[in-house]
């Protein structure tokens, strides 16, 4: 994943070693993330940004395709305000959600129910 962890941290004006130092790694891993040898993950992500003291959609490139105002960067922007519980269990909710996505692309979609017919049995006993 392209990022902007080279650009924000040169006009910090920190050395890749000292970007390190504050999140925790080493310039080898700092090196690698910059360069896309690594995968970005948020908790790297937020290791960054806290180390950078910028947003986690900050560390996202400014092309379009996770501009601030999509919705990759405002759900990680969301999610680097949440407590570590919290986070843990957005995780887990969005694995349900991908899952329950692949049964409804498997199966056939099944149809709203009329708004007429469903107000007009509901007082119906059957």
């Amino acid at each position: 994943m392209q990022n902007r962890i080279g650009i924000l941290r040169r006009a910090k004006k920190m050395s890749q070693a000292e970007l390190a130092a504050a999140a925790g790694t080493t310039r080898s891993q700092i090196n690698r993330l910059e360069h896309g040898g690594r995968r970005l993950s948020l908790d790297w992500m937020t290791r960054i940004a806290h180390a950078l003291d910028v947003n986690l959609s900050e560390l996202l490139p400014n092309d379009g395709a996770a501009s601030p105002a999509s919705p990759e960067a405002e759900i990680l922007r969301i999610v680097s305000l949440l407590p570590e519980k919290d986070k843990l269990m957005l995780v887990g909710l969005a694995r349900e959600i991908l899952r329950h996505g692949e049964v409804l692309e498997s199966t056939e979609p099944v149809p709203a129910p009329d708004p007429v017919t469903t107000s007009q049995t509901r007082g119906r006993r059957g």
